[in-house]
């Protein structure tokens, strides 16, 4: 079987199991429906089963969905320029960012009635992903050589630090303001519907297209920085769409369903263990796993303890730190 029918192959399976995660999501919950339940949601807009559907589970895998699409293809982005296969979204500090924004909104008592039926919490949370995307990107732009990209990773991985040290004291002096927040700072899904469906949409559209955009010139850069550059790769300009388009990602997918880590390091890595390193094809294949990830996750965490349900990020925690702690043993291994 040769490289591009197995690609195909793969593909179509993921697409299947992404349809049948997709399914089951609206299955299953503290209210379990059948298949003809399902069938007469669709077909009945008085039925209970429609009310569930529509109300509750259909907008919400919707987000797990778009979420897990936003956070592969990022990892799967940062993965490729910086040639770490430890890279995901989280490292670049742009979650933490999100973080800040949302418990800041919290704090500070700001009413939802400024931003219509929006969250104010949700709109935070996406201005302060931007915010630290757009601080990475000044810090790009002042980067130069083959030394840029581990210095922009440690950059990143300070700031992270710093919004996070932040957030907690926060958290520690308006403990009773920020205590509603607890679910969505461990990710959950839990309350989302069709508002943050509208809200997250045009910017994860947008952020995955970029993303795409951009796989095939992240092919040149296997070989390293100045190999792409004798090939006439302006390195530079690739850093800033990369952190531009994914800060717009993780600040989508944040929003959609708070912070959730792992799901940008898993996925690629079960993508390019199968069908290789080609940007367009890892980062578009990527996208369907992490969103199957992300549902099945949602899925547990609904399920697990029903009819109280834990946070989804909990649930991608207990998956990706051994899978975490595997890749540095991997790694070390090689060497």
């Amino acid at each position: 079987m040769n490289k591009k029918t197995k690609e195909i192959i793969f593909t179509g399976a993921a697409f299947l199991l992404l349809a049948l995660t997709f399914s089951a999501s609206l299955l299953l919950g503290s209210q379990k429906l059948t298949p003809t339940q399902l069938v007469e949601a669709f077909t009945n807009s008085k039925s209970l089963s429609h009310t569930i559907i529509f109300s509750l589970r259909l907008p919400r895998t919707i987000l797990a969905l778009t979420a897990g699409a936003l956070l592969s293809a990022s990892g799967a982005a940062f993965q490729m320029y910086f040639r770490n296969s430890l890279a995901e979204p989280g490292i670049m500090g742009i979650s933490s960012g999100a973080t800040l924004g949302a418990v800041t909104a919290q704090a500070a008592g700001i009413s939802s009635i400024l931003f219509g039926t929006l969250s104010p919490i949700n709109v935070f949370a996406f201005v302060g992903a931007i915010l630290a995307g757009i601080i990475i990107i000044i810090i790009s732009q002042k980067q130069n050589g083959t030394g840029s990209g581990i210095t922009l990773l440690l950059c990143g991985t300070a700031l992270g630090t710093f919004y996070a040290a932040v957030t907690s004291i926060i958290l520690m002096t308006r403990i009773r303001q920020v205590n509603g927040l607890y679910y969505w700072i461990l990710g959950s899904f839990n309350g989302r519907g069709w508002t943050e469906v509208r809200f997250v949409i045009a910017p994860a559209v947008i952020s995955l297209a970029l993303l795409i955009f951009c796989s095939n010139k992240l092919d040149l850069l296997s070989g390293g920085e100045r190999t792409a550059q004798s090939l006439g790769l302006e390195t530079k300009r690739l850093r800033t769409m990369i952190l531009i388009s994914a800060s717009l990602a993780v600040s989508a997918a944040v929003c959609a369903g708070g912070t959730i880590n792992f799901v940008g390091l898993i996925a690629p890595h079960i993508v390019r263990h199968f069908i290789g390193t080609k940007g367009k094809s890892l980062i578009s294949v990527s996208m369907i796993f992490g969103a199957i990830l992300l549902i099945i996750s949602d899925t547990i965490a609904r399920t697990a303890i029903s009819p109280a349900e834990l946070p989804t990020g909990i649930i991608t925690s207990l998956l990706g730190a051994p899978f975490f702690v595997s890749l540095i043993f991997s790694s070390s291994n090689k060497r």
